[in-house]
């Protein structure tokens, strides 16, 4: 017979242990890499692939949120479209569109972020609820939010920040 090692609340004990509240202040990245609105999306890119990003929060000079630029973003802008192709007699042709984008592509990379910016961005605030950010993370299918308080940008809170405030609680 098999011991049940979970015999549930006694007389007068709570059914539910109580979680504490955790706030995103606790749990969010604090050191985070921010971009100006007149950056190119050239150097976007750079920084990117250096740091290893999900997203960066454009700023002004008081470090107050005007945009964000994602990873899909920069996908979705960079990838190349769909090559229009004909069917002609058991073959394909190509049509000549691909130098075109790749001029667009390259002019694209010139221009400042703030032309490829998200401007309505979701945040978070220090004092929220973890779990609660957690779940509009989830039904908004985002990896990342930034985190402001007064208007400024204090710290970012990406999925991996909630994964390592879960693991602590749980593991053994």
């Amino acid at each position: 017979m098999a011991e049940n090692i979970n015999k549930g609340p006694g007389p007068g004990e709570d059914k539910e242990a109580e979680r504490p509240v955790v706030r995103v202040k606790d749990v969010m990245e604090k050191v985070f890499v921010s971009v100006t609105p007149d950056i190119p999306i050239r150097d976007v890119f750079r920084i990117f692939i250096k740091h290893r990003l999900l997203a960066v929060p454009v700023v002004d000079e008081e470090d107050h949120l005007i945009g964000l630029i994602s990873s899909a973003d920069l996908m979705y802008r960079s990838s190349k479209p769909h090559i229009p192709r004909l069917p002609f007699i058991g073959t394909k042709i190509y049509t000549s569109r691909v130098g075109k984008y790749a001029k667009e592509f390259k002019n694209l990379l010139d221009q400042p972020c703030e032309k490829l910016m998200t401007k309505n961005v979701m945040i978070a605030t220090p004092k929220a609820d973890v779990e609660q950010v957690a779940a509009v993370m989830i039904l908004e299918h985002l990896k990342v939010l930034p985190v402001v308080d007064n208007k400024r940008v204090v710290g970012m809170i990406t999925r991996a920040c909630i994964l390592k405030d879960l693991y602590r609680e749980w593991k053994y």
